[in-house]
Order: structure tokens, then sequence, then C-alpha cells
């Protein structure tokens, strides 16, 4: 199966009368830490794309790169028995782009999206855009807007090592 990448986030965005760079970077950019170094912004800016199964079904939460997603919040505000990160292939299969390039729109299928609101703390924010190379910047609303989204708050932050 075809990865999607960043033409599919391109023309996503070019449709939505967004036709705004799309900041492409030698370095990888699959995680929230590599992204922050790459774009020089703090590592809550950085939007992670997470991708779940909640009773075997996907859904797709958009979290701040500084936080973990409290699942079992999660579970509850869906309402279902069993929540999983989903495994690289299903990632593949649901949305066409591998992990750590997974934006958060212009999918293979739809998916039900939640957007947490660590994300409002920040003017500017930062998802992938379909390669792990490539990042745009947007804001909280305008996520919102593009992803249709619903704000939730499972947000939980991450553990000092």
């Amino acid at each position: 199966m075809k990865h999607f990448g960043d033409e599919e986030v391109r023309q996503f965005l070019t449709f939505h009368g967004l036709e705004r760079q799309i900041h492409s970077f030698t370095e990888s950019t699959e995680n929230a830490y590599l992204a922050a170094e790459a774009l020089g912004v703090e590592l809550g800016q950085i939007v992670k794309s997470v991708v779940f199964l909640a009773d075997g079904k996907p859904v797709l939460v958009l979290i701040s790169g500084d936080m973990n997603v409290h699942t079992k919040k999660l579970k509850t505000l869906l309402g279902v028995r069993k929540v999983r990160i989903a495994d690289a292939e299903t990632v593949v299969t649901v949305t066409g782009y591998p992990v750590g390039a997974v934006p958060p729109m212009a999918h293979r299928q739809r998916i039900p999206t939640y957007l947490d609101e660590s994300l409002k703390r920040f003017m500017k924010i930062f998802p992938a855009a379909g390669t792990t190379q490539n990042m745009f910047s947007t804001t909280f609303d305008e996520l919102l807007r593009l992803t249709t989204a619903e704000v939730i708050d499972v947000a939980a932050p991450k553990k000092k090592n």
C-alpha cells in the first residue's frame, strides 16, 4: 500500500485556502523532540497525532508534544472498554501515513478526531505534514476548523526521567 506524503497535505491546505509554506527539513522531525529542535520552538508547540484503537475502532488524538495521552481518561470519555495505541501497520492503513509523519487531517479514511486542550497554550502550533521531515504551522482554532475535531482534556504531563 502506497504511503501518502506532503503532497496530500499541501492539496488539503490549498483546498481550504491555506497555501502556507510547509516547512521541510534535512533532519528528521519524526518525534516531538526532533521536531521542536528543528523548528526552534518549545516541545509543547509540536502537535502529536496519535492513533488509538478504541474497542478496535481507530480514533485520532491531537495532543501537545510535552504531554502524553491519559488513556484511562480517553477510555472514559469515549465510553469504551479498551483503548490501546495503534500499531504501525494500522496507522498506515487508516491514515495513509507512517508513524512520525501523520498529519492531523488528509487521511485515507475518515477518523473520529479529538483535539486536546493542552495545545491551547500556544499562539502557533506545528503538526506533521505527511513525511518525517515536514511540518506546517497553524493555530489551535484553525486546526479545530480543519479537522472538525472535538476538543477534549486527556493530557497527562510526561514523566521526568
